[in-house]
């Protein structure tokens, strides 16, 4: 028995000279996040994070309201590059950089699918390097069995869910486009195959008094 819990990381810092930490609300959702586990007992046999100071600020302010495991960080579950990826698109299309949510969500699907075609190399790494080493951190977690909660990126969780949903590179680009900030998506190892059971979860944030805490960026 596999059961994987996957949460893309709290707010981090858009626009800040450096986007990597979280923001003040980030922090909060973190915390919220880990009081939501503690009430309702969520135990874990291992905890696996990417490499990234966000997932690292994320797993913390888990663990300062629900006690943790040993956790290992994995650099395999780190997000792609895409300011790399934009960059190509700028210069192929002769456009600016996105300003607005809007503006992003109209070119990502254009990027994504152009980086899996091998069109965009901006990222540093290929789109079938990518969709590899997370499979392959994934599976690492699925061979151990158990309950593993993997704190990662929306890309990342996007394109484990694209593999197990089958989607195309397209219907992949618009499912990471919806993933929250401090979302649970759940995978669940059954008849040899991982199949999904819960998708963008935000349940600490719940309380009329957190509304504005459902955050994409």
């Amino acid at each position: 028995m596999a059961d994987i819990l996957l949460v893309r990381h709290a707010q981090a810092s858009f626009g800040a000279d450096d986007y990597d930490k979280l923001s003040d609300l980030g922090h909060e959702q973190a915390r919220w996040l880990g009081g939501y586990m503690a009430a309702h007992d969520l135990g874990f046999d291992r905890v696996i994070r990417g490499g990234l100071r966000r997932h690292r600020e994320t797993v913390e302010g888990i663990a300062a309201a629900h006690p943790l495991p040993d956790i290992a960080e994995d650099p395999r579950l780190d997000e792609f590059h895409y300011s790399g990826l934009e960059e190509d698109y700028i210069a192929a299309t002769g456009s600016t950089a996105a300003t607005s949510r809007i503006d992003f969500i109209r070119r990502f699907p254009t990027i994504y699918t152009a980086w899996e075609r091998g069109e965009f190399t901006g990222a540093g790494e290929t789109y079938a390097a990518f969709r590899n080493r997370i499979e392959a951190a994934l599976d690492t977690a699925v061979s151990a069995g158990g309950r593993t909660l993997i704190v990662t990126s929306g890309g990342v969780i996007g394109a484990t869910l694209g593999r197990v949903l089958g989607l195309t590179p397209e219907a992949t680009a618009d499912l990471t486009l919806n993933i929250h900030n401090a979302s649970l998506h759940r995978l669940v190892l059954e008849d040899g195959r991982l199949r999904l059971s819960l998708f963008n979860a935000s349940p600490h944030l719940d309380p009329q008094e957190r509304a504005h805490a459902r955050t994409y960026i």
